[in-house]
């Protein structure tokens, strides 16, 4: 979702609010409030909830010029809040990232994914743990004045507030979002609403938690994949609509492993396989610490083949995204964009000519 701030700029922040004892989610709360003020946007209810204790910083904000000064420079030039993400991975990095299998996604790579949805007016676009709110913001990109509904889902109160202010600052007026808080392994009423709703879904799910147990007790999990990659494609499939179609980001040894042999054919027997991209490793690194490998699967939910012409599979190898896969790295290119935007891969995943 987010452009990567220099280390500097976030050191230099750091330290002028840690003078005040501001640190961690406090200061990501100022930073935002912030960023919200500057735009001339309110609270909703969901990030006021999470800023109920930011009003006496604002104080403290005021009588600081050097303090204030720094704010208002970065946010000009982001007035757009696509810094957001990375500030919070800075100020509650641990918390977010330690045993939640969950990344942000580059935007580069959130935005290749979004291209690979067929742009149609009114869709209702889902991330059932939509994190910081990358993919709702890469949809919305492509929508650009086209109506839609942007659906999100995190268990975490923060990352929905941030949802939120990323959706407040940057989604047009035609965009309408719903924001979920709830466990989606729990797939609780919530999202139960939406079942048989969501014409598509892209998403990032946390990746490789073991779980105990979990409410859909068929599909993947029915067959002893015991995790969240394989709960999450189950609860999938049961919110899109006929013929919907699911791109995320997926562990890349589910896609390659023998180990998970049993685990891909079920998911073939069931979807239609529509494509695989594999990514290169180091495509969290940078933004989380990690080198967890991802690949992009996308499939579609079947439908009458009338809705559904192409029997086409995309397979393709992206060994670069647009983002630096270590500090070393200063190839920007971006074969990704190249796959996702080439002819005849946008004929087999049933793409208009010129949707881009």
């Amino acid at each position: 979702m987010s452009r990567l701030i220099a280390t500097d700029d976030k050191q230099r922040l750091e330290r002028l609010l840690r003078r005040h004892g501001i640190e961690g989610e406090a200061a990501f709360q100022l930073l935002a409030a912030r960023y919200l003020a500057a735009a001339g946007k309110h609270h909703q209810q969901l990030s006021a909830r999470f800023f109920a204790h930011t009003k006496r910083r604002w104080t403290t904000l005021r009588r600081d010029a050097g303090l204030a000064g720094q704010l208002d420079a970065m946010i000009a030039s982001d007035p757009r809040g696509e810094g957001l993400a990375d500030w919070y991975q800075h100020f509650v990095g641990r918390r977010f990232r330690e045993g939640s299998g969950k990344f942000f996604t580059p935007r580069p790579v959130a935005d290749a994914m979004a291209s690979l949805l067929p742009r149609v007016a009114r869709a209702v676009i889902m991330d059932p743990a939509c994190g910081g709110g990358g993919f709702l913001l890469a949809a919305s990109r492509r929508w650009r004045e086209m109506k839609c509904h942007l659906i999100g889902n995190e268990i975490e109160p923060s990352l929905v507030a941030l949802t939120e202010i990323a959706l407040l600052l940057a989604a047009p007026a035609p965009h309408h979002w719903t924001l979920i808080e709830s466990n989606l392994f729990d797939y609780g009423p919530p999202l139960r609403r939406w079942l048989g709703k969501v014409d598509y879904i892209l998403a990032n799910p946390p990746f490789s938690l073991r779980l105990p147990g979990a409410p859909v007790h068929k599909g993947l999990f029915a067959l002893g994949y015991r995790t969240s990659d394989a709960v999450f494609l189950d609860v999938c499939f049961e919110l899109l609509k006929l013929g919907g179609r699911l791109v995320c980001l997926l562990p890349h040894s589910l896609i390659v492993n023998a180990e998970y042999k049993r685990l891909r054919a079920a998911v073939e027997a069931r979807w239609r396989l529509r494509g695989v991209i594999t990514l290169p490793e180091g495509v969290f690194h940078l933004a989380a610490r990690t080198t967890t490998r991802a690949d992009i699967l996308i499939l579609d939910k079947p439908a009458p083949p009338a809705a559904s012409p192409s029997d086409r599979t995309v397979f393709a190898d992206a060994p670069t995204v647009g983002v630096p896969l270590n500090r070393r790295m200063k190839d920007r290119s971006n074969q990704l964009a190249e796959i996702v935007a080439r002819t005849d891969v946008r004929e087999a995943l049933g793409l208009q000519e010129g949707d881009g």
